[in-house]
């Protein structure tokens, strides 16, 4: 089946493509929006079935950022900041940060010094092998790998050191969750004619000068304009074919990176983390992040809201090797890991469970993985 009523098409809808359909659509051209999953959201992933909107996928506002700001507010949702302690449990036990990054002065001169590039693996290896130096590699490692979701053996230092040296912006969540924001654009798209096609994976593109066609196992699409706005992992898969290829761009997007991660949220009966008789003694009650060691080495609460949840994020290397694990596999290896860190009785954890749920999003074949970073060259 063939559909020729379109002035752009528009492969994707995430975030991106929900606005950029929405911007299309307001100029009166006629707009359709092809997308791999049944649902809308791409990257966005809240579940609302339980006792508190939970996000499986995008989770932060990032900096006081206009245009966000401006769709959340006519989605109706509403902001609040990001607060909280940072903890670490290193050598057995929770030790108190500063910050994200421990000593950050030694790295601010060494971001200084630094000629041309490097891996951030070199860097730490290099930079920062000071018998002095061991906490600030261990809180850049669990930067690079969590925040990132970055393989420090490919990312960019330089790249790295431009980021940290930017002034501190302000964090948010939303308390309705992301998905709020994702109703909006889609009602707003639909009043303005946008048409979408859900569970339909793009497997071919062809296009010339004004000439675009694109065919899902379902039917062929046709228009004058193409925006592709899938997951940098799926072009890296060359999940889809384009015709004529594509070498630059192709070249172009094989040397990004693309971060690895797993995500699993669980809601317990109470947040046990308050209590002194399971942080040896230490003051948890305010606490934001937590890094460690463990084999699901960073979690964090919604503090300063008190919900008994908290999230855990296997991200770079380490999640790329839990690619094939199941959920009942990634369960296990996240309470494993809090009881490592809170030396809380794994059955009593398994007990104190109410809602449990994890995404693999580099298992997701619509997404193969969860955000770009920046590599060396």
């Amino acid at each position: 089946m063939e559909r020729t009523a379109f002035d752009v098409l528009i492969i994707g809808a995430g975030a991106a493509g929900l606005i950029a359909a929405l911007e299309v659509a307001l100029t009166g051209r006629r707009v359709a929006l092809v997308e791999a999953k049944d649902r809308i959201g791409g990257r966005i992933a809240t579940h609302t079935g339980g006792l508190y909107p939970v996000e499986m996928g995008a989770e932060f506002v990032h900096g006081n950022l206009p245009l966000t700001k401006h769709f959340l507010e006519k989605a109706g949702a509403e902001t609040y900041p990001v607060g909280g302690s940072i903890w670490q449990h290193k050598n057995g036990s929770l030790q108190k940060q500063e910050d994200f990054i421990e000593d950050y002065k030694t790295l601010e001169k060494k971001c200084r010094e630094l000629q041309g590039d490097k891996p951030v693996e070199n860097f730490l290896n290099d930079d920062l092998s000071g018998s002095g130096q061991e906490e600030l590699r261990f809180s850049l490692r669990n930067y690079v790998e969590g925040y990132y979701a970055a393989d420090p053996r490919n990312a960019s230092t330089r790249a790295l050191c431009t980021e940290l040296t930017k002034e501190d912006e302000e964090q948010y969540r939303i308390w309705q969750g992301y998905g709020k924001l994702v109703a909006y654009l889609e009602k707003e798209c639909r009043e303005h004619g946008v048409q979408f096609f859900l569970g339909q994976p793009v497997l071919q593109v062809q296009w010339k000068k004004d000439h675009a066609a694109i065919i899902t196992e379902k039917e062929t699409f046709t228009a004058s304009k193409l925006l592709v706005t899938v997951p940098v992992g799926v072009l890296q898969q060359e999940a889809i074919t384009f015709f004529p290829a594509l070498p630059d761009i192709n070249r172009a997007v094989q040397v990004l990176g693309f971060g690895h991660v797993v995500k699993i949220v669980f809601r317990f009966d109470a947040a046990f983390w308050r209590s002194a008789t399971v942080t040896q003694g230490k003051d948890l009650s305010n606490l934001g992040f937590l890094f460690s060691e463990a084999a699901v080495p960073t979690w964090w609460t919604h503090f300063p809201d008190e919900r008994p949840v908290l999230t855990g994020w296997l991200a770079g290397p380490r999640a790329a090797e839990a690619q094939l694990l199941t959920k009942e596999e990634v369960v296990q290896k996240a309470l494993n890991s809090l009881q490592r860190i809170f030396g809380v009785d794994k059955l009593q954890l398994e007990q104190r469970v109410e809602e449990v749920h994890t995404y693999n999003w580099s298992a997701d074949p619509f997404a193969c993985g969860a955000y770009s970073y920046e590599t060396v060259g």
